[in-house]
């Protein structure tokens, strides 16, 4: 027989993973922290809409629909815009980080907590 070998035993470190398992639960899944201090949204864009709003907010994405044409990044920049009124943020903490060309978007909002994105997505889509 082996002899067993001597020393410490390692430890599981399932603490750190379980509490940021049970914070995103709360949240749909098209919103996402992004550490240190930004969150990310996955969006559908609608643009040429009459007016700018939220038509759905579930768990794959936030559709907005866009005042503004697609072309010449019209849009994109009327997306932005929008965006950043709903949560209440400057303009230049908003910015897309994929999709620009796409309606599927993914739009990053700096300095901002998910609890904060969550309740102004929340509000607005229920108001409409």
């Amino acid at each position: 027989m082996a002899p067993t070998k001597k020393g410490k035993a390692k430890a599981n470190s399932v603490g750190s993973t379980q509490s940021s398992d049970s914070v995103k639960s709360n949240f749909p899944s098209c919103i996402r922290f992004v550490p240190p201090s930004s969150v990310s949204i996955t969006v559908h864009a609608k643009p040429g809409s009459k007016v700018s709003s939220i038509a759905d907010f579930d768990d794959e994405a936030v559709s907005v629909q866009i005042d503004a044409p697609a072309k010449d990044g019209e849009a994109n920049a009327a997306l932005l815009d929008y965006i950043s009124s709903v949560i209440g943020v400057k303009r230049r903490q908003v910015s897309i980080s994929s999709g620009s060309k796409s309606r599927d978007k993914v739009v990053i909002v700096e300095e901002v907590t998910l609890q904060g994105v969550f309740d102004a997505l929340n509000k607005v889509s229920k108001n409409q």
